[in-house]
């Protein structure tokens, strides 16, 4: 009898064992599929980019005579190259390795900053908010195409949760050698406690929580400071300046140590 209990357990697990040998090979033939999907995607994604920046370049040249048209087509292609940007990092997230076949570009960071801040004017003008560089930069790094998304982003944040009739301000100093980048603007309150874990993948603020968004800005600034050996931090500045829709408002800066 202990003999028939051990050969039907046997058995049972025999076909338990089969049953997830299935599902692997289920889970696996799927994995393929969406990685199939995910490359031809990618690859389309990165020829419709090039072809709105050969088109965008084309009519940037062909309207000097047009301030109106001449900006947009200058914001279409400068919002083509973010999307090349955004796919580089896309890449490094499948497979970091691609760090190492990535080229590097001399870039100078002032000129990344008014890049994203021209991106962003169309954004920034419609919630009546004003970017503003202060100060002057001629440092250049080595980037990655990555880069670009660093500033985009920073503006991007300060653009959307600064309230109407405020200013996202870049300050570009020199101090010790170092090159300072301070992005500062007025958001909604940041507790102390929630300091640390803003460049969190997904932490959103108490006071962020009901605003559109999906806390992923500042972990992206934190991952492109990382691949370029930038020292990046959040400080909070004056606070509680005013209420507003029952959220209370400070001053927010995020630092940058070149």
């Amino acid at each position: 009898m202990r003999y028939d209990r051990q050969n039907r357990k046997l058995e049972s697990l025999q076909a338990e064992i089969a049953h997830l040998k299935q599902q692997n090979a289920s889970l696996t033939e799927n994995a393929r599929r969406i990685k199939e999907i995910l490359d031809s995607t990618l690859h389309e994604v990165r020829r419709f980019s090039a072809q709105l920046s050969k088109f965008s370049e084309r009519l940037s040249r062909e309207t000097e005579g047009q301030p109106q048209i001449n900006q947009a087509a200058q914001s279409v292609f400068y919002t083509a190259s973010m999307i090349s940007s955004r796919l580089a990092y896309t890449d490094i997230e499948l497979n970091p390795r691609a760090l190492e076949s990535q080229t590097v570009i001399r870039s100078g960071i002032y000129k990344k900053f008014d890049k994203g801040r021209r991106i962003l004017a169309e954004e920034a003008r419609d919630r009546e908010v004003t970017i503003r560089l202060e100060g002057e930069s001629r440092i250049e790094i080595d980037a990655l195409p990555v880069f670009e998304l660093l500033p985009f982003v920073l503006l991007e944040n300060g653009v959307k949760y600064s309230p109407r009739n405020q200013t996202v301000t870049v300050k570009f100093e020199t101090v010790g050698g170092r090159q300072i980048v301070t992005v500062s603007n007025i958001g909604p309150a940041v507790a102390d406690e929630e300091l640390p874990r803003l460049f969190e993948r997904g932490f959103r603020g108490a006071q962020t929580l009901n605003l559109p968004g999906q806390g992923l800005g500042l972990f992206l600034a934190k991952q492109v400071c990382a691949f370029h050996d930038v020292a990046v931090h959040a400080e909070i500045g004056k606070r509680n300046l005013y209420q507003m829709n029952g959220r209370s408002y400070s001053e927010f800066r995020v630092v940058l140590q070149f």
